[in-house]
């Protein structure tokens, strides 16, 4: 494989830890695996005491790029993260989230697009995965072709479409960042939601150019530990408290459309959070409290009506998990864009799935997000037989088994089936 003009510059990984053990190694392993070898891993550890600390100092022992950062009492994964920022070394920083997988070749090819295009970060798609049924195929930039690469703006980056309206959440993204453009600019610590948002938003607005890519190198991991996707009143207080952080520091004057996103999406988190307290005078049968609302905002009682149905058409709870499970186990044949593959004859049973080779990959998160879907709700085999194969194979990690089909040359280690973590 060629080496990319930026190839010997050093890549600090930035990975807060909070009681992660369970999906640790996964996600170390995807480090240990880059095909960009100049890196240094520096783990914040916040207060673990799960085995974390365990596995955290059994592979800085292995390879000494690994860095561990002990902290005694649970401090947040700004502070955290602000710690591994204080000592990184690399002219570049990312990113990764201590449940969540890179694709091997990912720090690689960010580095090069980030070069090719001048910028000073560039994040690619996130696939949602999970052991977990998931309802749907998901992806951070979603299911809608976009136009990548491109530099995306203040506004942009705070703009969070309503459910139905195309377009991408972007506080969710892990960019590659050139750090002599971060340069003093760090995690607000008062925040404990959104604070990703935070400091790209900052970057923006001091100039920072950020561009989105149309590859997928990113496992964005869903399961009920996430602080990320749980709705709850704390969680919307906590995005509201965020929100008004955002304002107070803008001045609006100078950013009327992003004055414009900010109460917008304040109306929604309003609107969120009248709703999850009406549950909760319901569900402690605080009737008269919950009447009040009801008269003061009439729109709660659709609200309600359209939670009560959909949970009277859900499956009944564990009921989901058991039925995808029940279901005959799944194979699917990673082929490349020429439909042929060593030892996968006409006869082979399971599905044929054709993939792109790993230089045309992008715009293709519909695909990787399917194949994530499908492992989330069934028992997925993936087997592969070429380079195409394996780079598609290293997107699923909730596949059963990933089985080569004979030799491949490449430069990507061969991937695991990782449901377990």
């Amino acid at each position: 494989m060629q080496e990319p003009a930026g190839q010997g510059r050093l890549i600090s990984i930035i990975m807060a830890n909070h009681q992660g053990a369970r999906y640790l190694r996964a996600a170390l392993a995807s480090v240990l695996a880059q095909t960009h070898d100049d890196w240094e891993l520096i783990v914040a550890d916040d207060g673990s005491s799960d085995g974390s600390v365990e596995i955290l100092q059994d592979a800085a022992a292995q390879d000494a790029r690994v860095r561990v950062l002990l902290w005694e009492k649970p401090s947040g994964p700004a502070a955290a993260r602000n710690r591994a920022l204080a000592v990184a070394q690399g002219a570049w920083l990312a990113i990764c989230d201590s449940d969540d997988i890179m694709h091997p070749d990912r720090l690689r090819r960010l580095l090069v697009a980030a070069e090719r295009l001048g910028a000073d970060a560039v994040a690619d798609d996130m696939i949602h995965f999970a052991t977990e049924p998931m309802a749907a195929p998901r992806s951070v930039f979603g299911p809608e072709p976009q136009e990548l690469p491109r530099e995306i703006s203040p506004a942009d980056m705070l703009r969070v479409p309503e459910p139905g309206e195309a377009g991408a959440q972007l506080g969710y993204i892990k960019p590659l960042i050139r750090r002599e453009a971060l340069g003093a600019l760090s995690y607000d610590e008062t925040l404990t939601i959104g604070e990703d948002q935070d400091l790209y938003l900052r970057l923006l607005l001091r100039g920072g150019r950020l561009w989105l890519l149309p590859e997928a190198l990113y496992l964005y991991r869903r399961h009920p530990q996430s602080l990320s996707h749980r709705s709850s009143r704390a969680h919307i207080e906590a995005s509201l408290a965020a929100l008004e952080g955002l304002s107070d520091r803008l001045e609006f004057d100078q950013h009327t459309e992003i004055k414009n996103i900010l109460n917008q999406r304040r109306r929604v988190l309003q609107r969120r959070l009248s709703f999850e307290m009406l549950a909760e005078n319901l569900k402690e049968r605080r009737l008269a409290s919950a009447v009040g609302q009801v008269l003061r905002d009439p729109s709660l009682v659709s609200q309600l009506a359209r939670v009560a149905l959909a949970k009277a058409r859900g499956p009944k709870p564990g009921q989901e998990a058991e039925r995808a499970f029940d279901a005959s186990a799944e194979v699917v044949h990673l082929v490349g864009p020429d439909g042929a593959s060593p030892a996968l004859s006409g006869d082979s049973a399971g599905a044929r799935i054709a993939v792109p080779m790993p230089e045309e990959d992008g715009s293709h998160s519909a695909l990787w997000a399917d194949l994530c879907h499908r492992a989330s709700r069934g028992a997925l085999t993936l087997t592969y037989g070429d380079v195409a194969g394996l780079s598609a194979a290293w997107r699923v990690p909730a596949a059963v088994h990933v089985r080569a089909r004979g030799p491949v040359a490449s430069d990507l280690p061969p991937p695991k089936g990782q449901r377990d973590g």
